[in-house]
């Protein structure tokens, strides 16, 4: 039950803070949009800040559970990238406002060290890395700097996810995936 609670709050606090932004949201805003008391909240969350954690948390344990599943599938590295990038904008799709979040607050500022934004903006490249890594151990492609790679990979990932949010057009994840997988497989 707490579970429940705390994902509906990171629901609505996902909704509230996509349409006003981290600094214009209120606690009191996302608990009338989740249907709890403000009390409530606190009950999970010692601040807002520590929502906006949670909900970059959540999506990077998604992602790294996903390429973690991936990566120990027989698929070679041209289908796990390309399931990685169609998981990614499939989620944006279905989820406009997760985007705006993970686009607009990735900039938040970090004053404790390490954060889950942080380890969001980090964790994700180096999964990606793992997988050129073992794709040239494994001679499916040539030698390359993987950190470079993965850097580029994400970079487009989030480049294509902001432009979607910053134009409205989610219709533009429909292709991307196999767009800049054909982009790479030029490339490399």
């Amino acid at each position: 039950m707490d579970d429940d609670k705390k994902e509906i709050i990171r629901e609505a606090a996902i909704k509230v803070m996509a349409q006003t932004g981290f600094f214009n949201t209120r606690t009191s805003s996302v608990a009338e949009e989740a249907g709890v008391a403000v009390g409530t909240i606190y009950n999970y969350f010692r601040s807002k800040d520590e929502i906006l954690e949670y909900i970059f948390a959540v999506e990077l344990r998604k992602r790294l559970a996903f390429l973690n599943r991936i990566e120990n599938s027989t698929a070679g590295f041209w289908k796990k990238i390309e399931q990685f990038l169609s998981y990614h904008f499939q989620e944006v799709v279905i989820n406009p406002d997760l985007g705006r979040i993970l686009v607009r607050e990735k900039d938040y500022p970090r004053k404790n060290g390490r954060t889950q934004i942080s380890e969001y903006l980090q964790k994700i490249p180096e999964a990606i890395e793992l997988m050129f890594n073992e794709a040239m151990k494994r001679g499916e492609i040539s030698k390359h700097n993987s950190k470079l790679m993965a850097a580029i990979v994400f970079g487009a990932v989030q480049g294509v996810v902001e432009k979607a949010v910053n134009t409205e057009d989610f219709t533009l994840l429909t292709t991307a995936a196999q767009e800049l997988m054909e982009l790479l497989k030029k490339g490399l």
